[in-house]
């Protein structure tokens, strides 16, 4: 090859240009709507059941068998109910019961909720039974 001459190439092939398509992006935003709209409906009813778990729990902590009644329980329960902004539980929900020297605090309920057009969710909470500390007898 001399100086002045140029080398022969071969044309550049282009190679299609691969990606999503029209339905693809379609079927995958539907997805992800889908999956967000659950989100926002489950999330706020388990951040409210854990909510009414520590209360449940802190109740029946600070609850003491010499100087209170399980009236006094069940009034304290409320307040911490209605100060915590609780809607899904109410006091009427919540058995408060004497069994075996001990108070036991029953709170299991469950939450219905719109999710798709027809379509109901359901979230059942059956771990918040709390028992206080047995009363010895003297």
């Amino acid at each position: 090859m001399k100086r002045h001459q140029f080398a022969v190439t071969q044309p550049v092939r282009r190679t299609s240009v691969q990606g999503f398509n029209v339905w693809a992006v379609s079927i995958n935003l539907l997805l992800l709507g889908a999956l967000l709209v659950m989100a926002l409906r489950v999330v706020p009813s388990y951040m409210e059941y854990l909510t009414v778990k520590d209360l449940i729990t802190r109740a029946a902590g600070e609850y003491d068998p010499r100087s209170e009644t399980v009236t006094d329980l069940r009034v304290r329960l409320a307040k911490l109910l209605n100060t915590n902004q609780i809607y899904d539980t109410s006091i009427d929900d919540i058995e408060v019961y004497r069994e075996r020297g001990a108070i036991v605090i029953d709170a299991n309920y469950e939450k219905r909720f719109p999710l798709f057009w027809i379509l109901d969710g359901v979230m059942k909470f059956e771990d918040l039974i709390v028992e206080t500390a047995p009363t010895g007898r003297t």
